[in-house]
């Protein structure tokens, strides 16, 4: 089974997480979100492997896509770029997965994205987001995904992180901030399994959220305009003892 906080603004350290534990995005009952002074030491830990289904991981990624521009979206809400990282997802990501949740019976997403593509004043974005979050969970829950697909999609969230950040200097501060938002959406489907009944796979998946905590902790703020440097190495460290762990169950 696959399964620090230098200079991060008011809003980008305690709004983003404390609308993420009211949204669900880190919505477990373990509460290791906010234990930000345990350094987490990785464990090994059997659990049983289930089989995955490749589509399901595919749609789960491309919910947990949307979310992260949805997070961005509210961190920068009433900046120029708000508007693109509300529109992004209705436009470049939704089509991509529109057919496959529609043939999961997930209700259409596409009427709440494209509200916030629409904009308005910020109490109305507000609402509009709410109501989007909402649909986006509630999809993931219909999609009623194994513990090994959600795992799978941690491992494709923290892959497409890493992937963003240049290793060999500074990355640029867009590509830096969703790589951010995807881990931050990465450490919330890390929370929703540490809820699983396989007690195992719930010990495994808080003991990777705390590890990941660590690691979203030590990033820049997001809130950037300049270049960000940043090594993913972390990152590459968390994947590799995640797909480790998968290939020995």
């Amino acid at each position: 089974m696959m399964l620090g906080h230098a200079g991060v603004s008011g809003f980008a350290r305690f709004g983003i997480w404390a609308l993420a534990a009211t949204l669900g995005w880190t919505a477990g009952a373990s509460g290791q979100t906010f234990r930000l002074g345990t350094r987490a030491m990785p464990v090994l830990i059997e659990v049983e492997a289930l089989a995955s289904n490749p589509e399901t991981v595919r749609l789960l990624v491309g919910l947990g896509r949307i979310r992260a521009d949805l997070q961005l979206g509210m961190l920068v809400l009433g900046e120029p770029s708000a508007e693109a990282h509300f529109s992004h997802p209705l436009t470049e990501i939704f089509p991509g997965i529109a057919e496959g949740l529609l043939a999961a019976g997930v209700p259409d997403l596409g009427p709440a994205l494209q509200a916030l593509k629409a904009g308005g004043g910020k109490d109305v974005v507000r609402k509009n987001y709410l109501e989007a979050e909402k649909a986006l969970l509630k999809a993931r829950s219909m999609l009623n995904p194994s513990g090994e697909d959600a795992t799978l999609a941690v491992v494709e969230l923290a892959k497409g992180s890493a992937g963003l950040i240049d290793a060999s200097g500074k990355t640029d501060a867009k590509a830096y901030q969703t790589a951010w938002a995807q881990l931050m959406v990465a450490r919330g489907e890390l929370d929703l399994l540490a809820r699983s009944a396989d007690l195992g796979l719930a010990k495994l998946a808080v003991a990777e959220a705390m590890a990941l905590d660590e690691i979203i902790l030590s990033m820049p703020d997001p809130n950037q305009t300049a270049p960000v440097i940043f090594d993913p190495a972390p990152i590459l460290k968390l994947i590799e003892r995640l797909e480790a762990t998968d290939e020995a169950a």
